[in-house]
């Protein structure tokens, strides 16, 4: 531990939002990926997909998903390390769903890191008026202990561990984690393999920086990286590029029926997004959902 202590401190020398609608329940086994170089995706599909990285450095995990889920995650992630502790947490970004796992893991002993954005987020919650939410509360218990930027770098458990800031995307806060010798990516939530977005606009995401995070992290992938999804099944290239595709379509039918002068709820009536339903929509982001994204990201209204 006191290893990785030393080694976060020098990084930093030399450099809730949304509770989704499955995240509720328990009574279900958590889904494990051996990605190689033993790394290991763990899915329950309740919240954001989590990662560790096991060695002889200390277990590193990505994201730590909801209090209830948490111990769960944690007995999953003993079976597979010889019963450590985890020792360091980054997250992707301050949603809910993937810190507030955060507390307890802290308790343990881990260390936690994030991009400034998701304290500055977490001690100041913004309500979501996409969703009409008010905002949560969080306490300092869940708050990152060290703040990082993608001009840090870490080692550990023989992997090279880069950390990329995708602004304006998904949220202001989102970072991207790729382990260079295994050809891994944790894509956070910048990518929902098969499914429509949500893109944060209230605290700070928008179409096109969501659309250049995608494209930042095939920028660092190639056609044999495996990019884990902030939610959904492991993703390829060729994923994240129909969702840049969908995403550009969509946009632009939207923004053409709203420089016609229709209303949300006009454009709403047309069901315009229709055709792209089979394929995107799900339970948290419906195709309804999808068109109020983009009119509230061209707009900036609600109706």
């Amino acid at each position: 531990m006191q290893k990785i202590i030393q080694l976060i401190a020098f990084f930093c020398w030399c450099g809730f939002a949304v509770a989704h609608n499955h995240d509720q329940h328990k009574g279900f086994d958590i889904k494990v990926t051996d990605l190689g170089s033993r790394i290991f995706e763990l899915r329950t599909d309740r919240s954001g997909n989590v990662v560790v990285l096991i060695g002889e450095d200390g277990v590193f995990m990505v994201d730590t998903q909801m209090e209830h889920l948490a111990e769960l995650i944690d007995v999953t992630q003993k079976k597979l390390s010889n019963n450590r502790d985890v020792d360091l947490i980054l997250n992707t970004h301050f949603h809910r769903d993937h810190v507030r796992g955060n507390a307890y893991f802290k308790e343990r002993g881990a260390i936690t890191m994030a991009h400034p954005n998701v304290r500055r987020y977490l001690e100041s919650p913004v309500a979501l008026k996409a969703l009409g939410r008010e905002a949560p509360k969080f306490t300092s218990q869940y708050f990152p202990t060290i703040d990082v930027t993608e001009d840090v770098s870490i080692k550990m458990n023989g992997q090279s561990i880069a950390l990329y800031h995708a602004p304006n995307a998904h949220t202001n806060s989102d970072l991207f984690v790729a382990f260079k010798e295994a050809n891994v990516i944790h894509g956070g939530d910048l990518v929902a393999t098969s499914r429509f977005p949500f893109i944060d606009i209230d605290n700070g995401g928008s179409v096109v920086g969501f659309i250049a995070g995608l494209k930042a992290i095939i920028e660092v992938a190639d056609a044999d990286t495996q990019i884990i999804a902030g939610h959904g099944t492991i993703a390829k290239i060729g994923d994240l590029e129909a969702s840049i595709a969908m995403l550009n379509e969509t946009h632009n039918i939207i923004k053409a029926l709203i420089d016609q002068g229709l209303s949300l709820g006009a454009i709403k009536a047309i069901n315009p997004l229709n055709s792209y339903t089979q394929k995107w929509n799900w339970a948290f982001i419906t195709t309804e959902r999808m068109v109020i994204t983009h009119y509230y990201d061209i707009t900036g209204l609600l109706e």
